[in-house]
């Protein structure tokens, strides 16, 4: 996923939702939190991370994942015949929910 939407902007219509990709620069533990440094095209920013911080991964899992009842998290385009088409798509496993 490197280089994809790589920057700092709002994400959705939660208040104060922000979103960042970019690549991980520097970690500094603070008292019990850390800051964490990432570095993007044109940018940097100096992220807070604290025990309530969601962070997520990307895994490769197999297809037997995606079941009815399972959370995902799917940016799908519509097609000319009225289909969706999604590139990927995000389930949370162990009971976890994607954040986005």
């Amino acid at each position: 996923m490197r280089g994809t939407g790589e920057g700092h902007y709002d994400w959705d219509s939660r208040p104060n939702s922000k979103m960042t990709n970019a690549n991980v620069a520097n970690v500094v533990n603070m008292a019990s939190d850390r800051v964490m440094t990432v570095q993007y095209k044109g940018g940097e920013k100096k992220i807070l991370v604290t025990d309530n911080t969601v962070v997520v991964s990307y895994v490769p899992v197999d297809k037997g994942e995606i079941r009815p009842g399972a959370p995902v998290f799917i940016v799908a385009q519509k097609q000319p015949d009225g289909s969706l088409s999604a590139a990927r798509v995000n389930v949370g496993l162990h009971g976890q929910v994607p954040p986005m």
